[in-house]
């Protein structure tokens, strides 16, 4: 009888000293947040020197591409606090057949994503106020990125896969390969070196769909090869309705959370599109350079959501509260010197971008506004990430919905057009509703309600003695 493979476990998760458990799982997930912001910087760098026109291009399907990165993003936390929960229980099987369940969901999302390119691209656009000249761009690089968004889909729901595990190493390498390939297409393709045709903004979508194909492979081979705590092993290939559900509630809210992150950010694109395409190239500018932290927390809350998830499945939940509040911290030490630096050198910092004076001076203002702000959002962000490893992702998406649509959008109307504020009204309703949504999310946690929800949840699972429904 053929043995079965080994697992790597992550014991000392649940045990011992929270600050080496921190630091083990959040340093692959910060230097894999620089190398995942490090495909959009390359990106608007390469995409800067062909032109304002092409940069209000990128800048316009950078926010609707984030919208299926987000989306993804959203639907994994079901994965990562039902593989979490698993692993914490040791019931290995269970966990590979989470796995499953996140591919098939992969699956059903690329597929919309596909009906949409072919026949929705333009429409949307041109309800986000893209203008005639930016449309045939953007349309041509989102219809790429649309079109293979499954590499998109299953890359992030790979890697959630195995940092709920634990391992946050495997999918650090795959970003590495991802990176380096990214970063060597993207001036191939767009300025058309040597055999490669001149592709300029859709070059930019290739080579990214290109990279995530490669970094995707790599982690296949990874699960294939059994040195993991999850396995692609026959006896996980079923589908588990029971499972799934349970996924999909849990990812639902994450994702509703993350889509209201993205349709406010298309709604201060049309408020800025109103000032022209100067305003809207250095809003795109500091978008990304403002993505650029925002990952960095997101990064450490997935590290607290590992540790909350897994000290939860092992009846610790002090610990798990314990792990939050450091998380918080740690990330704090990082914010602030990048934040600090970004008020200081913002001019010198964007003019590395685009050597036109008017969006420095707009872009450099607005980010002196994001270096002021950033620094107070740290709860909502690290904290926000960390109780979905409880399977608590109502509480982040309502706070989402009140201070990024409720509370940013109106604002940023009133004071941009009533107030005559301009795009610096808009500015002051994205570092206001910042510094709200970052107290309001320390308070939740710290009052606890988010266990309450994670023991209604374990409930349920454990009620759950036989789930399998069927197989493929």
């Amino acid at each position: 009888m053929k043995k079965e493979r080994t697992r790597k476990t992550n014991s000392q998760i649940t045990e011992g000293s929270i600050k080496a458990s921190f630091w083990r799982l959040s340093l692959p997930l910060v230097a894999g947040a620089f190398l995942h912001n490090l495909f959009n910087l390359v990106d608007l760098f390469f995409i800067g020197k062909l032109g304002s026109v092409a940069l209000a291009a990128l800048s316009i399907a950078g926010v609707i591409l984030a919208m299926i990165i987000m989306v993804a993003l959203g639907i994994s936390p079901g994965t990562t606090a039902l593989i979490a929960h698993y692993i914490g229980k040791r019931d290995y099987q269970k966990a590979d057949n989470v796995l499953i369940q996140a591919i098939l969901l992969s699956v059903i999302c690329s597929v919309l994503m596909l009906v949409i390119a072919m026949f929705w691209m333009e429409p949307i656009l041109k309800i986000v106020g893209a203008t005639p000249e930016v449309v045939p761009y953007a349309e041509e690089y989102l219809r790429i990125a649309f079109s293979f968004s499954f590499f998109i889909f299953l890359f992030f729901a790979f890697n959630q896969a195995l940092r709920g595990s634990g391992d946050t190493l495997t999918p650090l390498k795959a970003l590495i390969f991802a990176n380096i390939l990214n970063i060597a297409l993207d001036p191939l393709l767009i300025f058309g070196i040597g055999p490669f045709p001149r592709l300029e903004v859709a070059g930019s979508a290739l080579a990214t769909v290109i990279s995530r194909g490669v970094g995707l492979l790599f982690l296949l081979k990874h699960f294939i090869s059994g040195y993991s705590s999850l396995h692609l092993s026959r006896k996980s290939f079923y589908l588990n309705l029971s499972v799934l559900i349970r996924m999909i509630k849990i990812g639902f809210f994450s994702s509703l959370e993350v889509l209201m992150r993205q349709v406010s950010l298309l709604f201060l694109i049309k408020i800025i599109s109103l000032f022209g395409t100067t305003a809207l190239a250095a809003y795109g500018i500091v978008v990304r350079l403002r993505l650029f932290i925002i990952m960095f927390g997101i990064s450490t809350g997935i590290a607290a959501s590992i540790l909350i998830g897994q000290n939860m499945g092992s009846n610790k939940p002090k610990r798990a509260h314990q792990a939050g509040w450091q998380a918080v911290k740690y990330y704090q030490m990082l914010v602030v010197p990048i934040a600090v630096l970004f008020f200081i050198f913002s001019t010198q910092i964007i003019a590395i971008f685009t050597k036109d004076k008017e969006i420095i001076s707009s872009a450099s203002i607005f980010l002196k506004f994001i270096s002021i702000s950033l620094p107070f959002l740290t709860p909502a962000l690290v904290l926000g990430k960390g109780i979905t490893g409880a399977g608590d992702t109502i509480a982040p998406a309502t706070m989402t919905g009140i201070f990024q649509l409720l509370w940013r959008i109106p604002v940023a109307y009133i004071l941009a057009n009533l107030f005559a504020l301009k795009v610096i009204g808009v500015y002051l309703a994205i570092s206001t509703s910042d510094l709200l949504h970052g107290l309001t999310m320390g308070i939740y946690f710290q009052q606890g309600s988010w266990q309450k929800r994670y023991y209604k949840h374990r409930k349920i699972l454990d009620a759950e003695n036989e789930p399998i429904n069927g197989s493929l």
